[in-house]
């Protein structure tokens, strides 16, 4: 009988630590109202972060760029490396997960060879070598954003593309103000947030095999296997160098996709054959996106009611600029050509006119073999000089 209730209570107390969830580690310093600590805890559980000899982890204490380096390889299960050009990182203790990084292309250094391990981070910095660890570095990887998320980073800014991604992939968000500070420093609290946000994503690549747009759906060939993945309520979506819509992709198209926590397309960039649309979009940022890609196209079919009159009056303005008549720009838009010859035929005489100080009618007539007029016009020596060397340089006016 002894032995029975011996038996009974080892098997209860068994039972009853196993029905007891398993505590995460908290650090003395995070509370357990913490705002970060669902992503510190699982962080220090997987040797990701650390705490430091004291037993504190420091939440609100700036991260080093040598720390964030070491938590960021661990976190992408990257091997130690020694080959590096760095300069300044053989005596930390991150050495050899300074180095797996730069192997991978996450990290650059400086343009002097230095990391500077011992900085503190910024915001931009650390923005960057995340979106480097999702590969986003790669241009067929790589959507293009126009728009500035934040009032203080615009398209000019060195890491204003990965900080526009890395917001619209929900890695990080700016401040209430509008403004992202990308200068600022980044506290370990807030890097455990960033790692835990980098790893509810998920890449994929692939061949496109279909495309199910009222459904909001893609066939994608992975290796050997083939997913059906769901967009997501908000996706990214870009081909070559385009945003698009689903039923933009061809099939057969390379595709690089980044899912969500749920297992949703949160962004997709495919890449293939290059269509008429991709040309003209290509050459409507060249020419400072004056006109859309599906405008220049109407336009090179010769459907200018396609232009709204905003855009009109932009090329006008730009034209005239250019130094262009507003009779020449009128006959571009009405397609006059006769008219545009006349106007064209105009300006190249005042350009002339101006570069030799001649005067205009001289180089009208020059121009029109009316050799009678040419000579009344010209008649003092200094301007039949000038006007014998136009009619000795026929090409100025062919």
């Amino acid at each position: 009988m002894n032995k029975r209730i011996v038996t009974s209570i080892l098997v209860l107390t068994v039972l009853m630590t196993l029905a007891v969830p398993a505590m995460a580690y908290r650090p003395q310093d995070v509370s357990q109202n913490h705002w970060a600590l669902e992503y510190i805890s699982p962080l220090l559980d997987r040797g990701v972060m650390y705490v430091y000899n004291d037993g504190n982890f420091k939440p609100n204490q700036a991260i080093t760029r040598g720390e964030f380096a070491y938590s960021l390889a661990k976190a992408l299960n990257l091997n130690t490396a020694m080959n590096t050009e760095l300069t300044d990182i053989s005596n930390h203790s991150a050495r050899g997960y300074i180095s797996a990084l730069v192997q991978k292309g996450i990290i650059t250094g400086y343009p002097d060879k230095t990391f500077r391990p011992y900085n503190p981070i910024t915001r931009a910095e650390i923005i960057t070598m995340l979106a480097r660890s999702l590969e986003l570095n790669d241009e067929q990887n790589a959507i293009e954003l126009d728009s500035n998320f934040y009032f203080d980073v615009n398209n000019s800014h060195w890491a204003s593309n990965f900080i526009a991604l890395a917001t619209r992939l929900n890695i990080i968000n700016g401040y209430p103000d509008g403004n992202f500070k990308p200068n600022n420093n980044v506290t370990r609290a807030e890097s455990a947030k960033l790692i835990a946000n980098l790893g509810n994503l998920e890449v994929v690549k692939g061949q496109i095999i279909e495309t199910y747009p009222i459904s909001r759906q893609v066939k994608i060939k992975a290796g050997n296997q083939i997913r059906n993945l769901t967009l997501g309520s908000t996706p990214l979506i870009g081909r070559n160098n385009q945003i698009v819509n689903l039923d933009k992709m061809l099939i057969s198209d390379e595709a690089f996709v980044i899912l969500d926590k749920y297992k949703n397309v949160n962004y997709l960039k495919a890449y293939g054959l290059i269509t008429k649309d991709d040309v003209a979009t290509k050459v409507s940022s060249l020419t400072g996106n004056i006109l859309s890609g599906e405008e220049l196209v109407s336009i090179a079919e010769g459907d200018w009611a396609a232009v709204t009159p905003r855009l009109k009056q932009e090329v006008t303005m730009t034209l005239l600029e250019q130094g262009l008549t507003i009779g020449e720009v009128q006959a571009i838009f009405t397609q006059d050509w006769d008219n545009l010859e006349v106007a064209a035929q105009a300006r190249l005489m005042e350009a002339i006119s101006i570069n030799t100080n001649l005067p205009i009618e001289l180089i009208e007539a020059a121009y029109n073999k009316n050799w009678e007029k040419a000579k009344e016009i010209g008649k003092n020596t200094a301007l039949t000089a000038g006007l014998k060397a136009i009619m000795s340089n026929s090409s100025l006016l062919s």
